[in-house]
């Protein structure tokens, strides 16, 4: 390395680098202090000396707490790297998930949970017998919960989370419109956007993009929503639909479930491009071992499901209306 920046280093504090990472993911003096272990007034001197560093405010004043700039918000993926590589120096113990102890809180589309739970059980039943899971209902403040430590892992559509908000892409889906083969709309060869929305419609009312999006749509084409049936559960929304009344928005991969294929017709979203969704976690359990080792678990899983069939990947649609 150039003399010149090893000197540039040797006169640098590189703990101001941890504390700068940290105050961006918590937005907060406060917050970060009490995450360190440091007092609030040791954490304001770091700030000051950080700004002298980069020579840049950072962070600017917003409500209670504080926001970073563009050019903080710039430097955090370096830094996150940076202390990946500083982790993997020094803890150099390997983890022992058998040796762990504590509760896995995890909230993933019901649907995807039911095709996870079996593998998930039996990695924890094995490998992490004193390990808790606890699955909870996929909620619309998912974030919020993460933050709050209510929620450890979460899987929703890739959006644009808070700063303390990490996260991997888990999948990609297409999703279709979808209903029962006695709606009017199964008679139709090819129903246009206009004759799928003149029907009722069933909403999904957990975090995740599609519904977002379908309204986007709507709104484009200068069409006209209407819903009757709110669930914040796809199982029950999929239940919901066998009534025949209403249309819903749902991942394709649903109609190949043994439960639903052959009763519910799936007809394409067009223009409706493929959505992915992305697994979540705080930058409180982002070094946590066994919240890591489960994540990765996860991961390990979505892609063992590809490799099966059973997430399908986005495509044409096999079930026509007839």
């Amino acid at each position: 390395m150039n003399p010149a920046v090893l000197k540039t280093i040797q006169g640098c504090d590189l703990n101001l680098l941890l504390n700068l990472a940290v105050l961006i993911e918590e937005q907060s003096v406060s917050k970060s202090a009490e995450r360190l272990d440091i007092s609030q007034p040791a954490m304001s001197q770091n700030l000051k000396k950080l700004r002298s560093l980069f020579d840049d405010p950072l962070f600017i004043r917003h409500g209670q707490g504080i926001k970073a700039t563009d050019r903080a918000l710039a430097l955090l993926p370096d830094l996150r790297e940076w202390l990946q590589m500083s982790s993997r120096l020094i803890l150099k113990e390997p983890f022992e998930p058998s040796e762990s102890h504590g509760v896995i809180r995890i909230a993933f589309m019901d649907d995807l949970t039911q095709l996870m739970i079996p593998k998930m059980l039996d990695k924890i039943t094995k490998e992490a017998p004193n390990v808790e899971l606890e699955f909870i209902d996929k909620p619309k403040d998912m974030f919020s919960l993460l933050e709050s430590g209510e929620l450890d892992l979460a899987a929703g559509g890739t959006e644009s989370p808070p700063a303390n908000i990490y996260g991997r892409r888990l999948n990609e889906d297409q999703y279709c419109a979808a209903f029962t083969r006695s709606h009017p709309l199964a008679q139709i060869e090819n129903p246009t956007l206009a004759q799928i929305f003149s029907y009722e419609t069933a909403e999904y009312s957990s975090s995740n993009l599609v519904e977002v999006e379908i309204n986007r749509l709507v709104q484009a084409q200068q069409l006209q929503r209407k819903t009757s049936f709110i669930a914040s559960s796809m199982e029950v929304m999929l239940h919901g639909l066998m009534a025949g009344k209403h249309v819903g928005f749902i991942p394709q991969r649903a109609l190949e479930y043994p439960q639903w294929r052959g009763k519910l017709v799936g007809v394409s979203i067009d223009p409706f491009p493929p959505l992915e969704s992305t697994l979540y976690w705080h930058a409180r359990v982002h070094r946590d071992p066994l919240i890591q080792w489960f994540k990765e678990h996860c991961l390990g899983i979505t892609s063992s499901l590809k490799d099966e069939g059973t997430l399908i990947k986005p495509g044409p649609i096999k079930s026509k209306p007839r």
